[in-house]
C-alpha cells in the first residue's frame, strides 16, 4: 500500500499604471502547481501544463487581462537509496489582452534542479499510520529569456518575461501522512531570487498546499485518487536597480483545490483545480482567477 500511495502522489514542483495597459496585471508568482503534490519514491518523467489569468481592478484599464501559460518536463530519479535528483524546465507563453490590441512573450523559462533527502520512509505508527517526509535545497538557473527594458519599450511588466533574468536558491520541504487507502499531504517550497544583470530582482516567493486524498481501484490495472484542500502563495515586492520598491508588485492568495489523478500500469494522467477564496495582488490593482492543472507522467 505505501508503494500504491507512493506512486499515485506524483511529486510536482512542483506575476505603474498606464493610459490603457496595466502594468499591475499578473504577478511574479510563478505558480504552486496545484495538484496532489505528494512525495513520489520511483523515477518518472512527466509533462505539466498550467494555465493562469490575472485581471486587472483598476477602472483605466478597461478590463485588462493578462494569461500566464506554462509547459513544463519534469524528471526524478533516485540516485542512491535515500537521494533524489530533480530536474524542472518550463516553456512559457504570456498574453496580454486589452481593448485596443495586445501582446505576448514566450520562450524557455529558468530551468530549476533540486536535490531531496527522504527523512522518513514510510515510518509505520500505530493503528496502521505511516509517515514519510523529504527535503531539498536546489538552485535556479538564468536560463529563461530575459528582457531587461521590457517595461520601457513595451509597457509590460517585468514579470512578463518567461525568465527572471537571474539566480534563485530553492528550499522545499514534502510530507505524507498516510492510512489505509488515503491521507494527508504536505508541502511547501520557497525562493529567494538573486539580482539580474540589470540590478532588477523579483520578489522572493513561498508557496505551500495541505491537501486529502484517497485511492481507489478497480479490478483492472486502473486506479485513480481523488484529493482536495487548501493552497497558498506568496511573493514580496521586486526591487529596482536603485534599490527602490517596483510599484504594484508583490502579493498573496489562497486558493480552495480540488483534482483527480488516474493511473494505468506505468502512466499516470492528472487534472486539478483552483480557486482563490482570499487574495491580494498588486496592492488590490489585480484579481487572480481559477487556475488548471494538466499532468502526464511516466513512471519506472
Amino acid at each position: 500500500m505505501a508503494k500504491q500511495i507512493a506512486a499515485l502522489a506524483v511529486f510536482l514542483l512542483l506575476l505603474g499604471e498606464k493610459a490603457v495597459a496595466c502594468d499591475a496585471c499578473g504577478c511574479s508568482v510563478n505558480g504552486v502547481g496545484v495538484g496532489l503534490m505528494a512525495t513520489y519514491r520511483q523515477n518518472f518523467l512527466g509533462f505539466q501544463y498550467q494555465y493562469a489569468p490575472f485581471s486587472s481592478t483598476l477602472e483605466h484599464a478597461q478590463g485588462a487581462t493578462d494569461y500566464f501559460h506554462s509547459f513544463e518536463l519534469v524528471a526524478r530519479f533516485r540516485v542512491f537509496r535515500r537521494f533524489n535528483l530533480q530536474l524542472n524546465q518550463p516553456y512559457r507563453l504570456n498574453v496580454r489582452h486589452n481593448p485596443d490590441g495586445g501582446d505576448q512573450r514566450s520562450g524557455l523559462g529558468d530551468t530549476r534542479f533540486v536535490a531531496t533527502y527522504i527523512l522518513l520512509d514510510q515510518k509505520s505508527f500505530g493503528n496502521g499510520f505511516r509517515l514519510y517526509a523529504e527535503a531539498g535545497l536546489g538552485a535556479k538557473a538564468p536560463i529563461g529569456k530575459f528582457d531587461p527594458n521590457i517595461h520601457e519599450a513595451h509597457n509590460l511588466p517585468e514579470n512578463f518575461n518567461p525568465g527572471n533574468g537571474s539566480w534563485a536558491g530553492l528550499a522545499q520541504a514534502n510530507l505524507v501522512l498516510g492510512h489505509k487507502n488515503g491521507g494527508i499531504t504536505l508541502t511547501g517550497s520557497y525562493s529567494h531570487n538573486r539580482p539580474s544583470a540589470s540590478g532588477y530582482r523579483f520578489g522572493h516567493q513561498w508557496s505551500g498546499q495541505a491537501l486529502l486524498f484517497n485511492q481507489f481501484r478497480t479490478k483492472g490495472s486502473l486506479s485513480f485518487t481523488p484529493y482536495c484542500g487548501v493552497a497558498a502563495e506568496g511573493v514580496g515586492r521586486d526591487v529596482k536597480a536603485n534599490g527602490k520598491y517596483a510599484a504594484s508588485t508583490g502579493g498573496n492568495g489562497w486558493y480552495a483545490a480540488a483534482g483527480i489523478n488516474l493511473r494505468f500500469n506505468q502512466w499516470l494522467v492528472g487534472v486539478g483545480y483552483s480557486q482563490p477564496f482570499s487574495q491580494h495582488y498588486s496592492n488590490a490593482e489585480v484579481e487572480a482567477k481559477g487556475r488548471l492543472t494538466v499532468q502526464l507522467s511516466h513512471i519506472f
